[in-house]
C-alpha cells in the first residue's frame, strides 16, 4: 500500500507539528532541569576541589619530619616524667619511713634519758 505525495506531505506535517507541541511542551522543563544540572555539577566541582585541598593539606601533616620529631619528644618526656613521678613517690615513702624512725629514736631516748634520771 502505497501512500500518495498528498497524504505523504500531510503526514510529515502531522508529525512535525505533533513534535513541535512535545517540544513546546517539555523544552521549558528540561532547560529547568539543565541549568540545575549544571549548577550542582559547578557545586560538586568546588567541593572536590576543596576536599582534594583538605586531602593535600592532612598527607603534607602526615609527612612531616618535624611533626614526627616532636611526637618521638613527646613519647621521650613522658617516660622521663613518669620515671621522675617514680623516683618522687619512693623518695617520699623513704622520708616517711625515715621520719618514723626518728620519732622511734627520739621516743627510745627520751625514755632512757627519763630513766637515768
Amino acid at each position: 500500500m502505497y501512500y500518495s505525495s498528498e497524504k505523504q506531505t500531510e503526514d510529515n506535517k502531522t508529525v512535525q507539528n505533533l513534535a513541535k507541541g512535545l517540544m513546546e511542551l517539555y523544552e521549558p522543563p528540561l532547560v529547568t532541569i539543565n541549568a540545575h544540572l549544571k549548577e550542582l555539577t559547578e557545586k560538586q566541582e568546588a567541593v572536590h576541589s576543596m576536599l582534594s585541598s583538605e586531602r593535600r593539606k592532612l598527607e603534607d601533616i602526615q609527612n612531616d619530619a618535624m611533626l614526627d620529631a616532636l611526637l618521638a619528644d613527646i613519647a621521650t618526656i613522658k617516660e622521663r616524667l613518669v620515671n621522675i613521678s617514680n623516683s618522687m613517690v619512693g623518695l617520699h615513702k623513704r622520708v616517711q619511713s625515715l621520719q618514723t624512725r626518728a620519732a622511734n629514736v627520739e621516743k627510745t631516748a627520751l625514755n632512757r634519758a627519763n630513766a637515768k634520771n
